[in-house]
């Protein structure tokens, strides 16, 4: 059955991973991306009807055009995000905002745009992409972190609202994963970062698609307002 699947940040390797992992030839994809087009447009390719738009979330203007192209989407997965780390006298006005607009305000508005049709067909998936930081922040992680508590907060919340009319919102918070920002902390201290992940090892993007494509899929049917 072909879905209407809308993937946020789509060209973050945990972005690209995700869409890799979910995706079925039928389906039509809405990937939202702010840098690094190539990996969105290639995914799109063969996908009828699908695209890759480019939109800054810091924007509302650019928002708000991402927004009206959202109806009839059967699967949202929130995994826009800005990382901003630095001790909270040290953040600039504009790393705060930055990380409010996107983390929060995008968030929350997608998920405004999306869910009135998906009650009127009383079926829908949305899965936010959060972080081990809204429960195990770090040093120079404050507004991040807070940004992210919100993702986590909002997601039980709107499954109390939604889930009796056929909707289901969870939430995964990937932990320590070797891509993006974390790259910069392990210049610093791989040993002390692998030190304290009980596997002994950092996770892959692969391994946080894995757990989005388990929210998005059947087995899961059950399952709802869920970290």
């Amino acid at each position: 059955m072909k879905r209407k699947i809308v993937v946020t940040g789509a060209s973050s390797e945990i972005g690209l991973a995700i869409v890799k992992k979910i995706v079925k030839p039928e389906d039509e994809l809405l990937l939202q991306y702010c840098r690094r087009p190539a990996g969105c447009e290639e995914l799109v390719h063969g996908h009828s009807g699908s695209r890759a738009v480019k939109a800054d979330f810091t924007s509302p203007e650019e928002l708000s055009a991402f927004c009206a192209l959202l109806d009839e989407t059967d699967v949202v997965i929130n995994a826009a995000a800005v990382t901003k780390t630095g001790l909270l006298p040290d953040m600039t006005p504009a790393d705060i905002s930055a990380m409010i607009s996107v983390n929060i305000k995008a968030l929350t508005e997608i998920c405004m745009a999306v869910i009135p049709a998906m009650c009127v067909r009383r079926s829908g998936i949305i899965v936010n992409i959060s972080s081990i930081t809204a429960s195990r922040a770090s040093r120079g992680q404050s507004v991040y972190a807070g940004t992210k508590g919100f993702v986590e907060s909002f997601t039980r919340a709107l499954a109390a609202e939604y889930s009796s009319r056929g909707l289901r919102v969870n939430c995964v918070a990937p932990g320590a994963i070797e891509a993006g920002s974390l790259r910069e902390l392990l210049a610093y201290g791989e040993k002390e970062v692998k030190a304290s992940i009980a596997m002994g090892r950092l996770g892959s993007p692969e391994d946080v698609a894995e757990a989005v494509s388990f929210l998005c899929g059947p087995g899961s049917g059950f399952i709802t307002g869920q970290i």
